[in-house]
């Protein structure tokens, strides 16, 4: 996910995270205004937080289409809720919270017959200052197989950040890294030990399907919006006790900036700079024009190893 404040004066920020099936190392903010700007830690529920705040902001997500009909969004443990063109949707933050999801959301998964798709989003606000932020969709496009299993959107603040002299992205302290590594270990048992059956539903797991035949595919049914708020802090509620984790976790500083995939870095830099150009411009570019008329389905290949 990226997430970038608009316009907040003093108190812009930017958030991204690294596609890490860990609800405390994968998420980053930095904030903008500081005059020595670094990555610190920020955990997953306080980024949720950021997200249903209602200040203006851009959004980059991921939505899950499948092949079944009337999916039970409400059965969600790792997406979350927000509203875009007035109508509430389950979206997630990185493909890997999409395919971990599977396990939770109530359906029979039948490897050799289910299709899905991630598609990345990208949102802007659509309102200001409202209890509730509404998005507007500004883009988007089918997730290859080795972009979903390699997507890390740090890539988005290395583009921002590239030429700010005042911008530092390394290693912290020997010493805070130390405590930082022991702090992340709690979390981490707890988080990776989230297995699907005979490891089919993993991102390692992930191909492209080749069949000419055409797949109507669909996202989760949508919540009712009277509901949806009460049922988004319960997710989380439940979500935080699973994980024994307090109800706030202070942002820490950064472990080290993480490596995207050498195959993937060249057509993530381009989808960069598309991107970029369309949330400045209406104008949309030929590259990503051509990326959202590109249908790309997904299934599980057992072939592959799992996580």
């Amino acid at each position: 996910m990226l997430l970038e404040t608009l316009d907040l004066k003093t108190k812009d920020v930017l958030i991204y995270s690294q596609n890490l099936f860990n609800f405390n190392d994968s998420f980053k903010i930095i904030f903008k205004n500081e005059k020595t700007k670094r990555p610190r830690r920020i955990s997953y529920f306080d980024v949720c937080n950021y997200v249903k705040d209602p200040s203006p902001k851009n959004l980059i997500i991921y939505r899950l289409l499948t092949n079944i009909h009337n999916l039970d969004a409400y059965s969600t443990k790792y997406g979350y809720f927000i509203k875009v063109n007035g109508r509430m949707e389950l979206v997630y933050f990185d493909p890997i919270f999409a395919i971990k999801d599977l396990r939770h959301l109530r359906f029979e998964l039948d490897p050799n017959r289910f299709r899905f798709k991630i598609q990345q989003v990208g949102l802007t606000s659509l309102t200001r200052w409202e209890s509730e932020p509404d998005f507007a969709e500004v883009y988007s496009f089918d997730l290859k197989a080795v972009e979903a299993q390699n997507q890390n959107d740090k890539i988005f603040a290395d583009a921002i950040f590239a030429f700010d002299k005042d911008f530092i992205d390394k290693e912290i302290d020997e010493r805070e890294q130390a405590a930082e590594t022991v702090q992340a270990k709690k979390y981490e048992h707890k988080t990776t030990a989230e297995k699907a059956p005979d490891n089919v539903a993993s991102i390692n797991n992930i191909a492209e399907d080749k069949t000419p035949a055409v797949k109507v595919l669909n996202p989760p049914s949508s919540p009712d919006p009277n509901k949806v708020v009460d049922l988004r802090e319960e997710i989380i509620s439940l979500l935080k006790q699973a994980l024994n984790i307090e109800s706030d976790i202070a942002s820490k500083p950064d472990q080290g900036p993480a490596k995207i995939d050498a195959a993937h870095q060249k057509d993530a830099e381009e989808q960069v700079k598309n991107v970029f150009d369309l949330f400045k411009s209406t104008n949309k570019s030929d590259g990503l024009s051509d990326r959202e008329k590109e249908s790309v389905i997904l299934k599980f290949d057992r072939k592959n190893p799992g996580e």
